[in-house]
């Protein structure tokens, strides 16, 4: 599965892709190294 996610930081976006569940991951973001949950910063499904 492929997510477009948005940094609640700097708010750029950023494709992530998950094999399985997003439950309780967390993502760095790749522009402000801010660390995010990955299930409230989805935007939606690619």
């Amino acid at each position: 599965m492929l997510f477009l996610l948005r940094c609640p930081r700097c708010k750029n976006q950023m494709k992530y892709a998950a094999k399985g569940s997003i439950l309780g991951k967390r993502k760095s973001c790749v522009y402000c190294n801010f660390s995010m949950d990955v299930r409230k910063s989805v935007l939606q499904q690619i």
